[in-house]
């Protein structure tokens, strides 16, 4: 689904969480193999060897969400232009050590065999918060907020990119999210006070590094299916 411009929606009606200006991706994980393609359909997964361990938390599943380079906690749209711009698998491996990524996931899309897709959007994210993604280096799950102006607020603070607003309820789509999703610039922002606390918890420079796991220390994991739906 491709979010809209607009302005801030506001209720009980709608969920929201942090635009981390990455570049958007689906990792398709088939019989173990992860396939990393753009909203466009290019498979960029040789440029982002960092998400490779994703196989390890998820056996079969499609996810959506962002790659984020991060300089100095914040998002560097330089650094992640430079990465796609990689078509060395040997150059992507070395920037990956040097200056790795994070994929933020924020949707799931099908989950061993099961499509999820006509499913609303809590429940979506119920099933994504079920999965243990810590098992994978580099992969997090992109907090939902309740409170819009307020993490809108924490947003023009932190000085980040703005607020995706999710409308509970609906399915997933592909293409235009009819409104459904709407991208919130930070710049429609009136002035607001500082931000409370309970909106740090979105502070990008929490981001943990890069774990080291050798090739050979792949675990299996058997899926519980009845737990995860």
């Amino acid at each position: 689904m491709l979010p809209v411009p607009g302005d801030l929606p506001v209720g009980s009606a709608w969920s929201y969480e942090v635009d981390w200006a990455g570049v958007r991706l689906l990792a398709d994980v088939d019989e173990g193999v992860l396939t990393l393609c753009t909203a466009d359909g290019e498979d960029v997964t040789a440029r982002f060897p960092e998400f490779a361990g994703l196989v390890d938390a998820v056996a079969d599943g499609l996810l959506d969400g962002e790659a984020v380079m991060l300089d100095g906690g914040s998002p560097s749209a330089d650094a992640l232009g430079e990465r796609l711009g990689v078509a060395d698998p040997r150059r992507a491996r070395d920037l990956a050590r040097e200056r790795p990524a994070v994929f933020m996931v924020y949707d799931v899309v099908r989950l061993y065999g099961v499509p999820l897709d006509p499913r609303p959007l809590e429940e979506r994210r119920a099933v994504l918060a079920r999965l243990d993604l810590s098992r994978a280096t580099r992969i997090q799950i992109s907090p939902a907020y309740d409170d819009g102006p307020a993490l809108l607020a924490g947003v023009v603070d932190q000085r980040l990119s703005g607020v995706i607003a999710k409308r509970r309820g609906t399915p997933y789509r592909s293409g235009d999210s009819g409104g459904d999703w709407v991208r919130v610039d930070p710049s429609r922002a009136e002035a607001r006070p500082p931000a409370p606390e309970s909106t740090h918890a979105l502070e990008p420079a929490q981001v943990p590094a890069p774990a080291r796991r050798p090739r050979h220390a792949r675990r299996e994991r058997t899926p519980q299916h009845d737990t995860l739906f």
